[in-house]
């Protein structure tokens, strides 16, 4: 059974070397959010067949990596394809299973109302007054960097040392969901 969309007539224009490396192209477009370039590509194949090449390669990819299918289970949706472009899709697989997977959860993540980017700490002394230094208050100053729907916001905070604990508790409590999530 050939996987939905991908076609023998149209993979087949090229060989498994330069598949492969096609195939690298689209998990980097999976991950990092660029397509490839046509334009190496344009003596093979017209407009409508890249994008139809594109696009049905990177849903079985994903799909690949989503069900986590095992050796056996790609090549049975890959009936029909020829063994060298078989054995392009099991390497490529292989070995940026991991890429696509995170990909994956990002992708996930996103949906998300807002996703944590970057955070900046900094901890400061407060007096509370300049002839009495030694009534003195840490508290921590944290700026965050926040993706909201593509846009990126910048949050910046002052937490006493009772509302550090408080947020350290919550972040592992989180963390600990995370990780059973993960197994």
């Amino acid at each position: 059974m050939m996987a939905a969309g991908l076609r023998q007539d149209l993979l087949g224009k090229v060989d498994g070397e330069r598949f492969e490396t096609l195939l690298h192209e689209i998990v980097d477009w999976v991950c990092r959010g660029a397509a490839p370039s046509y334009q190496p590509y344009s003596q093979t194949w017209d407009l409508d067949s890249w994008w139809h090449v594109l696009n049905s390669t990177k849903s079985f990819l994903l799909l690949a990596v989503k069900e986590n299918l095992s050796k056996d289970g790609v090549l049975e949706h890959l009936t029909g394809l020829d063994p060298d472009h078989q054995q392009c899709f099991l390497q490529v697989i292989t070995s940026r299973k991991e890429d696509i997977r995170l990909a994956l959860i990002s992708a996930t993540a996103a949906i998300s109302q807002g996703a944590l980017e970057d955070l900046d700490w900094q901890v400061k002394l407060v007096l509370s007054s300049d002839k009495i230094s030694s009534v003195q208050k840490p508290v921590l100053g944290l700026d965050l960097a926040v993706n909201k729907e593509g846009q990126r916001e910048s949050l910046s905070l002052e937490l006493s040392q009772e509302e550090v604990a408080s947020l350290v508790t919550q972040l592992e409590a989180a963390n600990k969901v995370v990780t059973q999530m993960k197994t």
